[in-house]
């Protein structure tokens, strides 16, 4: 064979899978209709908020938006630390509020530790309104159905106890999250 009647073969070889490609792409191709939505997003009042109570700087809280932390609780081994005042929960609304406390998660050293219970009590007259259960043993639940009055404010007061087995460095996070309907 000589050398020009190869190229030609290639060529014809190449042509043919050009040809194909362009049906296969041409076959594929789809027509589209486009919709469009637009939206305009703005900020929600809320109507809930976190206060610093008495024993905030002891307990180390903290408030970030609908975010409150308290970074520094601590108890003794064998024994337990009340924290009575470290955040309070005000409703700045002119109308009462309901909403639901639960307990995401608790991590660390939980075998070492006995309980973590917050008490909640309303500011006005300071009557019991819940008692949360963070940890016994096991995660708690929470609770359910809670309604805070008009510009009422009410106190958490967290109680730690740690195991005698507990030691200086041992460590459990609880997250708690307060659902509020918005409606």
């Amino acid at each position: 064979m000589n050398v020009k009647k190869i190229r030609s073969m290639k060529a014809l070889k190449f042509l043919g899978l050009l040809i194909s490609a362009m049906i296969i792409a041409t076959a594929s191709a789809a027509l589209y209709d486009y919709m469009y939505l637009d939206a305009t997003v703005s900020v929600q009042g809320i109507y809930l908020k976190w206060v610093n109570g008495t024993d905030g700087g002891e307990a180390g809280t903290s408030i970030s938006g609908l975010t409150a932390t308290l970074a520094t609780l601590k108890g003794p081994p064998n024994g337990t630390r009340v924290y009575p005042d470290p955040v309070r929960l005000n409703n700045t609304e002119t109308s009462s509020k309901t909403f639901n406390i639960t307990v995401s998660a608790v991590s660390g050293d939980t075998a070492n530790m006995s309980s973590i219970i917050v008490r909640i009590y309303n500011m006005t007259d300071s009557a019991s309104v819940a008692n949360v259960t963070v940890w016994n043993g096991t995660k708690g639940t929470g609770v359910t159905g809670l309604t805070i009055g008009a510009e009422e404010e009410w106190r958490f007061q967290w109680e730690i106890t740690w195991k005698a087995i507990a030691i200086v460095g041992d460590e459990v996070t609880a997250n708690l999250k307060l659902e509020v309907p918005t409606a």
